[in-house]
């Protein structure tokens, strides 16, 4: 892929798609443009996280470096870093879970004191 060639926007989920073209004021950028954005900058980005940030590098990546059937070669420490955000966005998905279940439970209990309380009297 060329610098200068337009990012491929059509490969990207909507939310993504939607917050690329915020972040470029409606405009559809390079692929240059998209590659001169830190990974900092994208993170702190609303819609952008680690998941979405990866599918932005694989876009950018040439495709001659991809092996068909395999992940294209990583250095250790972009593997590291790798593992580090998905590790993060897993904690995040793992609260969210405990949150809303801690949430439900309390939700059902509080119903199901009512109902024995009222099956008493």
């Amino acid at each position: 892929m060329q610098q200068n060639e337009s990012f491929p926007l059509d490969a990207v989920p909507p939310r993504v798609r939607r917050a690329l073209l915020r972040e470029f004021q409606g405009r559809w950028p390079t692929v240059q443009e998209v590659s001169q954005i830190s990974d900092r900058q994208w993170l702190a980005t609303p819609d952008i996280g680690p998941s979405t940030l990866e599918t932005i590098h694989s876009l950018l990546r040439p495709q001659h470096c991809q092996r068909e059937g395999s992940s294209p070669e990583m250095t250790d420490a972009e593997l590291l870093n790798r593992l580090e955000s998905i590790q993060e966005e897993l904690k995040r998905i793992r609260s969210n879970l405990e949150e809303r279940i801690g949430a439900s439970s309390r939700k059902g209990r509080k119903t199901g004191v009512s109902t024995e309380t009222s099956s008493q009297v």
